[in-house]
């Protein structure tokens, strides 16, 4: 398919033509700008902030109507690990949490060059297991709890499975993940034909993993999951990609491997669509059918209605 039309009037109008990476500073102030591009927050039932005991990691709390206790979305931002936070992503985490009728626990984890590999997936997997020691108290179901992530957050979230799975727990139910990055190589075909020129670029990617492995092995499969040696007994998983993403065949060949291992998978490619476009609802028609398909996903596996464990 053709680039969609009004991804290629995002790409003209708010996507720099930059001869190379940003600094670290104008890369996040690029990842806050996507806020701009987003439709107008949703109300939910209720939003708390907390704090994850022992770990100083922000959390903020969105709960749909209903009744509890809830299935359970953890999210965890999208930027490159080195961007994005509670708010470039609190617009999406409502939306999901009303189309789902879980709770969404947004997680402000860690961020590099900081606070390099592994200190965001640390600072994620203590979120995840939080929610489930203190899932009564927040109204929560601990068997029904998932992770949910965006690029960067789909690399955390696919190595939180993960981890959880070779370290005891706790056991997910679900996982999204939405155009993951997955390997640190930046070697795919998928690199070389959409590296330049779609927003996302093959130069910017390679900046965002060496900041984040801050030079620790790229090989070491909880920082490119595509890389572990086993992905049997993962938890069923949703991926999506984009078609004009550099980074969409890591998701594809994860989503792939995941198949092969036995874990039920849903993948889907939005054809026409670029990097980054889960943050674009304001200006991006097919934003909405990806939110609404990855709730649909979360709420087959996570409401406490359906009971498919």
């Amino acid at each position: 398919m053709t680039l969609d039309p009004q991804a290629a009037a995002v790409l003209e109008r708010e996507w720099p033509r930059a001869d190379g990476p940003p600094t670290v500073d104008e890369a996040r102030a690029r990842t806050r700008g996507l806020v701009r591009l987003q439709a107008a927050p949703q109300p939910v039932a209720r939003v708390d902030e907390a704090v994850v005991p022992g770990t100083g990691v922000r959390i903020r709390v969105y709960r749909p109507a209903g009744q509890e206790p809830f299935g359970c979305l953890v999210l965890l931002h999208g930027g490159g690990w080195v961007t994005g936070d509670l708010d470039t992503h609190d617009r999406p985490a409502r939306r999901l949490a009303r189309a789902s009728g879980c709770a969404v626990v947004a997680v402000a984890y860690r961020r590099p060059p900081e606070h390099p590999f592994p200190a965001p997936l640390d600072d994620c997997l203590e979120a995840i297991r939080w929610v489930h020691r203190d899932a009564a108290r927040l109204g929560i179901d601990p068997a029904r709890i998932g992770v949910a992530g965006d690029s960067a957050g789909g690399n955390l979230a696919a190595a939180a499975c993960l981890r959880a799975r070779d370290e005891g727990g706790p056991a997910l139910a679900f996982q999204a993940l939405i155009y993951p990055a997955t390997d640190a190589a930046c070697a795919t075909p998928s690199y070389d034909a959409f590296g330049t020129g779609y927003g996302l670029r093959r130069d910017t990617m390679t900046w965002y993993w060496n900041h984040y492995l801050g030079g620790a092995d790229g090989d070491d499969p909880y920082a490119s999951p595509l890389r572990a040696l086993d992905l049997g007994g993962l938890p069923p998983a949703f991926v999506a990609t984009a078609e004009y993403d550099p980074v969409r065949d890591d998701g594809e060949l994860y989503a792939a491997r995941l198949a092969e291992a036995g874990v039920p998978v849903v993948r889907d490619r939005y054809d026409g669509m670029i990097h980054a476009f889960l943050l674009m609802d304001g200006v991006l028609d097919r934003t909405a059918a990806l939110i609404e398909e990855t709730a649909r996903e979360a709420a087959r596996h996570l409401s406490p209605a359906n009971d498919n464990r």
